[in-house]
């Protein structure tokens, strides 16, 4: 049997973060992943010479400074990538508003100010209680203090990292903003996350805001999926292995401790660490060969809500969507302000009503499709119960009959949309469940309330000796940038564990 230092299960991005740390640091790492490609739900697919984002839209932390950048260029990596500046990150639209977001607070202050003068002040309150938020957080998190001991004194030197902690989104924005509409356009990020804000935890909400309203970003050429070949053409040379196509079947331990994994095609591969970037439902309750320790997990994982999944429809243009009058390279279309009456749309598969992406990706860089042409995604957050239970034939129409209502909804922005399609592919939350793995298709892991984030949420370190966790379904949630804290909080756990 083969010995590693580390075996890591999935090569979506917190497990090719983990593969790329603990490889750099000369640990001998090998990375399975079941699929063909690395990537896991960002990965891009290609549809007769049209290339399309599964899920990424935009991605903080990518730019220049950004810390996902510097990784990249401390690894060796950056050199490899081209990067496309993005002008803006939105146009948000709403029954009485349509403005552009720009990564720029201030300019969104200045929209906000002028569009609602009798909230000048709340606004201005409220962002100061963000700003004041953001310094403390970097305190935290940027401090080289042992982690026991930054946590210790956190109520001291980050209070609001507390406070936060225990709030939900939409307490925060209500506790400062009055006007109902304001309130919904400042929580219209919630589509990233997969809550409203009056379920949401504040903690989560307020830095992912930051990463679309405050900081610039990228597009990488070619798609995201560039990132994820590059680290595993850096995995390997680092001296470590890649293997795809292959199924972990069992992870393998002993007196409580992680003693290796049995993959399909009867392979075995021993290891001191295991981390597991597959969903820790999945993880956690299958794929441990101990099974008091997996009853015990599935009392507690039972009791956890899983966040929204999502449906999507792929189009490939005759003309690119600019000629079409898309004049961004995302849209947030919303009919209602409250994203409580939006998250019900949505929960129901009411698709006239429930909020709308629609993302342009062939505006950012031409070469993904063929010349001349264009491509847009369009996506709504969905119920896994909308599509569950379903025969073929039942299921097959009702995926044609929605992707038919949405493109409808998309053609009163994007005049003529219907006649210039040339391909299509649609995915539903069974989709979600089939290709990424995910329980009941959920897009974001385990629901980010205020009882499942932050401190609150799924722990990397489990019962099981040498066995840690990284994702969307740990700390400290999904997102690109999320699962890449986790990946590398992964790493750092394992290196201590291999000492």
């Amino acid at each position: 049997m083969k010995q590693y230092d580390c075996l890591i299960i999935g090569a979506g991005f917190g497990g090719l973060i983990s593969a790329l740390k603990l490889s750099s640091a000369g640990k001998k790492v090998l990375l399975l992943e079941k699929q063909s490609v690395a990537g896991g739900f960002g990965t891009s697919f290609s549809r007769k010479g049209f290339t399309f984002e599964s899920s990424l839209h935009c991605v903080d932390a990518l730019a220049e400074g950004g810390e996902i950048r510097e990784f990249l260029k401390e690894s060796g990596i950056e050199e490899k990538l081209r990067f496309i500046e993005l002008n803006d990150f939105c146009r948000i639209i709403y029954p009485e508003h349509d403005f552009i977001a720009d990564f720029n607070s201030d300019h969104l202050q200045q929209f906000l100010k002028k569009s609602f003068p009798s909230e000048i002040k709340n606004l201005e309150r409220f962002f100061s209680v963000l700003n004041s938020f953001y310094r403390q957080f970097d305190r935290f998190y940027y401090s080289k203090l042992p982690d026991w001991f930054n946590l210790a004194i956190c109520p001291f030197i980050a209070p609001k990292v507390i406070t936060m902690s225990m709030r939900t989104a939409g307490g925060v924005i209500n506790k400062y903003i009055k006007d109902d509409r304001l309130r919904g356009i400042l929580g219209d990020i919630w589509r990233f996350m997969g809550l409203p804000p009056g379920e949401l935890s504040a903690f989560y909400f307020l830095i992912v805001f930051r990463g679309y309203f405050y900081n610039p970003t990228v597009y990488v050429h070619g798609g995201y999926s560039r990132i994820f070949q590059a680290i595993v053409e850096k995995i390997r040379e680092n001296g470590s292995e890649v293997k795809f196509n292959l199924k972990v079947e069992k992870i393998v331990t002993r007196n409580s401790a992680v003693e290796g994994i049995t993959a399909d095609k009867e392979e075995d591969f021993a290891a001191r660490t295991v981390i597991s970037n597959a969903n820790a439902v999945s993880t956690l309750t299958e794929l441990l060969d101990s099974r008091p320790i997996n009853e015990i997990y599935k009392k507690k994982i039972t009791s956890l809500k899983k966040s929204i999944s999502a449906f999507q429809v792929y189009l490939g243009l005759k003309i690119p969507a600019e000629q079409l009058g898309m004049t961004n390279f995302m849209y947030s279309l919303n009919c209602d302000y409250d994203h409580n009456h939006n998250l019900k749309y949505s929960l129901e598969g009411n698709y006239q009503l429930c909020p709308l992406s629609l993302v342009d990706h062939a505006r950012l860089d031409p070469l993904l499709v063929p010349e001349g042409k264009g491509s847009l995604l369009i996506m709504a957050l969905d119920s896994y119960s909308n599509w569950s239970g379903l025969k073929e034939e039942e299921y097959r129409q009702k995926k044609i009959e929605t992707a038919r209502e949405l493109i409808s909804r998309a053609e009163k922005y994007l005049p003529g949309l219907s006649s210039n399609i040339e391909v299509m592919e649609i995915a539903t939350p069974r989709t979600m469940e089939r290709y990424g793995m995910s329980p009941e298709g959920a897009i974001y892991g385990f629901a980010q309330t205020v009882e499942q984030a932050s401190i609150n949420r799924l722990s990397q370190e489990t019962k099981i000796r040498g066995l840690i966790l990284a994702g969307a379904w740990t700390r400290p949630g999904a997102g690109i940038h999320g699962c890449f804290v986790s990946g590398i909080d992964a790493a750092d756990i394992a290196l201590r564990q291999l000492k």
